[in-house]
């Protein structure tokens, strides 16, 4: 038969088997424990008898992809242990026709950085264009070569050895590309942990790897769309968006702040912990403050880890009544274990 039986991860073949006076519609194909390969399948027309001579055809389009996605199996394993090191051993796979799924020993999530560099061999390894062998042998001889073998299972005296190249080497008896090129390319969608000390990547290949890309650039057009920018420029759009919210939240929190200021003397008193990152934002807020509050005396201050930063700034009639943000700041820095001084009108300090 020519219909490919489930296993190794991957799922059977499909297709139609035609007779004289009716045809079936192949479902799946599996193979019993003696190795017997069986189709599963539904009499779509007509009669099929036994005995009578028929026409078999296998989807050739759903085998190419399973084959795609088998062979990036293995290179995706062989990646995994270039980027990780050879403790990386396999605890399952699944192979669709629209993607692969690799389980595999490993005791923590990857690294955006880790699944790039898997990425990027597996896909050098497709633009070589490296040739796909598939050989039987005996099976110490496949060891001798360095072919892997799935722990845990059973093997006959001869086996199959897939090699892509000197790329990878695995006993296997599933469909795959005669060259590493048919992949097109190969992309990982998800990284996962399943189960104590084990993870699992789905990727994809050819043409729904082409068509991920095409979302993707149908995504960013749109976002740059709705952000009145062009693609190239979307990243700094975004970035200064983030700013002016930023900047409009903490200009909200000062608002409210500016509510509870003391007046003494006639001049507007002012001391306030805000939620900036920097001691430029810092200056900017206590400006803020200073444009609100025509006649005062402001001191601001912000953590950022173990860091602190004070400003303190005071109006020109603050300053005539006899305020000197120098002085000030500078007892406010000795609090926080620091030190720093200035101006009457313009101070700044840091601290822990």
């Amino acid at each position: 038969t020519p219909f490919h039986a489930e296993g190794g991860g991957q799922i059977g073949d499909t297709g139609i088997i035609t007779g004289a006076e009716g045809s079936i519609i192949v479902e799946n194909t599996k193979k019993l424990p003696d190795g017997i390969t069986y189709i599963i399948g539904e009499v779509k027309e007509g009669i099929i008898r036994a005995g009578e001579e028929v026409n078999v055809v296998v989807d050739r389009d759903r085998r190419e992809k399973l084959a795609r996605n088998h062979t990036g199996t293995h290179m995706l394993q062989a990646a995994l242990r270039r980027v990780l090191g050879d403790q990386v051993n396999q605890a399952g796979s699944l192979v669709l026709p629209d993607r692969l799924r690799f389980d595999f020993t490993w005791p923590e999530a990857l690294s955006a950085k880790q699944i790039r560099e898997v990425e990027d061999i597996v896909n050098a390894e497709i633009i070589k264009n490296t040739s796909v062998s598939i050989n039987e042998m005996p099976i110490d001889e496949a060891k001798n070569l360095g072919a892997m073998a799935l722990f845990g299972e059973k093997y006959g005296d001869i086996v199959r050895v897939v090699s892509v190249g000197e790329f990878s080497k695995e006993l296997c008896g599933g469909t795959h590309v005669s060259n590493t090129g048919e992949l097109g390319s190969f992309r990982i969608i998800g990284e996962s942990g399943i189960g104590s000390g084990v993870r699992r990547i789905e990727a994809v290949t050819g043409w729904a790897a082409y068509e991920m890309m095409q979302e993707d650039r149908k995504l960013i057009n749109s976002a740059a769309d709705a952000l009145k920018s062009n693609s190239t420029g979307i990243l700094e759009r975004i970035e200064k968006l983030q700013a002016e919210l930023k900047k409009n939240k903490v200009q909200d929190e000062l608002k409210e702040l500016i509510q509870n200021a003391e007046v003494k003397n006639g001049v507007s008193i002012l001391g306030a912990v805000v939620h900036v990152d920097n001691i430029n934002e810092l200056r900017e807020a206590a400006d803020f403050v200073k444009a609100k509050l025509p006649v005062s005396a402001v001191i601001l201050g912000t953590a950022a880890g173990d860091k602190v930063n004070l400003v303190g700034m005071a109006s020109p009639d603050a300053v005539k009544a006899g305020i000197h943000m120098g002085k000030v700041i500078s007892q406010a820095a000795k609090i926080c274990g620091g030190g720093g001084g200035g101006k009457p009108a313009n101070a700044q300090a840091g601290g822990k």
